[in-house]
């Protein structure tokens, strides 16, 4: 295998397909051609951390061996075809059966998490349990999960389905071809990972203006237009949340429609104040971050 040649593992599979909460089909392609780079989270180091403990515990459970999965050796498993890869977290020994062990925390389980017992996980956890067992060639994925909030453990089985299988890659295979080979970039979408990606890839050189061409324009026509949809439609949500509080007054809320709690009194670090007063330990704990890029919407739709 080429270590150099761009692959798409299990990671990037549910952002290639439109699932993932935290990555976008844009920020994949900008990371396989080197534009961005991935950056870690605390969410992402809490992960690993737990997730010899959550294995454990599976194990445990279910009375089973767990062995130590190609996340922690120099290369992925490679697939039927060579742009295919994974690393799966654990795979599973007993007697003569074997299937892959993925780990996941989560702050809460909400409504995408089923009972425990069940295949029902977020699609972008089903996805990425779909490739891995393309990758593999196994039939059995289970997914350990640990909510941390409430300190609940749940546990899912996801079999291999043939024909999704082939969708998910008949359609990684068209995007690889596409956007990769090609190098035809994907079209920017409206996600977070997308914003913070063109802002990581484009950084501010000068201060000069482009002059609008007609797409610009067309782009800020729909764009005033929505915004001011947007606003209509915040107004008006504000007017109804306001009607339902008057109408809870001074009860907890409406049985099975809302709530209206009372939070205790925030309280804030006065950062002003302290710098004052302490100006030299305060230079001590001060992080510079990144640059950031400030989008500031100007058109008005007015001829010059």
């Amino acid at each position: 295998m080429n270590t150099q040649s761009p692959t798409i593992g299990s990671s990037s599979i549910s952002s290639i397909l439109g699932l993932s909460p935290w990555s976008s089909p844009w920020d994949v392609w900008a990371r396989m051609h080197g534009l961005t780079e991935s950056s870690s989270t605390a969410a992402t180091a809490r992960g690993h951390i737990l997730e010899p403990a959550i294995g454990a515990h599976y194990a445990h459970l279910n009375n089973v061996e767990i062995l130590k999965g190609p996340e922690y050796e120099a290369e992925p498993l490679i697939g039927p075809e060579s742009w295919m890869h994974a690393r799966p977290d654990f795979f599973v020994s007993i007697e003569d059966a074997k299937w892959l062990l993925e780990i996941k925390s989560t702050r809460k389980f909400d409504q995408k998490w089923g009972r425990s017992g069940t295949s029902n996980v977020p699609p972008h956890y089903a996805a990425q349990c779909i490739w891995q067992m393309a990758v593999t060639n196994d039939d059995r994925c289970d997914l350990a999960a640990f909510a941390t909030i409430s300190d609940e453990y749940r546990s899912y089985k996801i079999y291999r389905d043939d024909r999704i299988e082939e969708k998910i890659i008949s359609f990684a295979r068209d995007w690889y071809k596409k956007h990769i080979e090609k190098g035809i970039p994907p079209e920017v979408d409206g996600s977070s990972a997308c914003s913070k990606s063109l802002a990581k890839l484009f950084r501010q050189e000068n201060k000069d203006f482009i002059e609008p061409q007609e797409s610009h324009i067309a782009l800020a026509d729909e764009l005033k237009q929505i915004r001011a949809q947007y606003a209509e439609l915040e107004k008006r949500k504000k007017h109804l949340e306001n009607q339902i509080k008057e109408c809870i007054g001074t009860s907890y809320g409406i049985a099975g429609i809302a709530t209206w709690s009372e939070s205790k009194p925030r309280r804030t670090f006065d950062r002003s104040n302290f710098e004052q007063q302490h100006p030299e330990l305060a230079k001590q704990y001060i992080v510079e971050g990144d640059p950031t890029r400030t989008f500031r919407f100007q058109y008005t739709g007015e001829s010059k």
